[in-house]
């Protein structure tokens, strides 16, 4: 429900009140909390219990998929409100070239999570040198904040992929009563003296 409030949240701020375009920034919270509460969800009712590498896999992907929603919806906007832009010419060329980048590192985080993430690092940084080298692009009220997202979705990609998913199973994925049981089993068994 509250990732719905964002969405609408986002369609006030692109299309209704472009002024109060803040509010996409200031509601992210929402985002965030009812990406967790959906993560909570996926927890309680996927048997077996997921590991900690498929609960942080569940939780970006859903998040990518909420941000892909609201880049096309931005995408749209921008094609609708702002003037014609030239796309064969700077700063014009780049919101093909954004959309392709973005759209490799959607296909590629389904199988390779640290390629996925220097796509997304790369997006923020050609969206950053395009702010700095083209100063109009700069006067576009909340819209120059939006790209950050982004840029963390692209390091929390490489943190998964480097420390998160290398750990396939440890015992604090188990739910108590089988993480009991796998720590006296543990126990037992370095206990025990073999003879040599």
């Amino acid at each position: 429900m509250l990732i719905i409030l964002y969405t609408a949240l986002w369609v006030n701020g692109i299309f209704i009140n472009r002024p109060r375009g803040m509010d996409i920034i200031t509601g992210l919270p929402l985002l965030i909390t009812g990406a967790f509460l959906v993560l909570s969800w996926y927890r309680t009712f996927r048997v077996p219990y997921p590991t900690r590498s498929q609960q942080g896999k569940f939780i970006l992907r859903l998040l990518l998929v909420s941000y892909l929603t609201y880049y096309l919806l931005f995408m749209v906007s921008e094609m609708i409100f702002w003037p014609a832009i030239d796309l064969l010419t700077m700063p014009g060329v780049r919101l093909p070239l954004l959309l392709v980048i973005f759209l490799t590192g959607f296909i590629l985080s389904w199988q390779n999570e640290a390629a996925a993430g220097v796509c997304f690092i790369l997006w923020y940084i050609i969206t950053l040198a395009g702010q700095i080298v083209y100063p109009e692009l700069l006067h576009r009220g909340a819209y120059q904040f939006i790209g950050i997202v982004i840029f963390v979705h692209g390091i929390l990609y490489l943190a998964y992929h480097f420390r998160i998913k290398p750990c396939k199973y440890t015992v604090y994925d188990l739910k108590p009563f089988d993480r009991a049981y796998h720590l006296t089993a543990r126990r037992l068994i370095t206990s025990v003296q073999i003879p040599s």
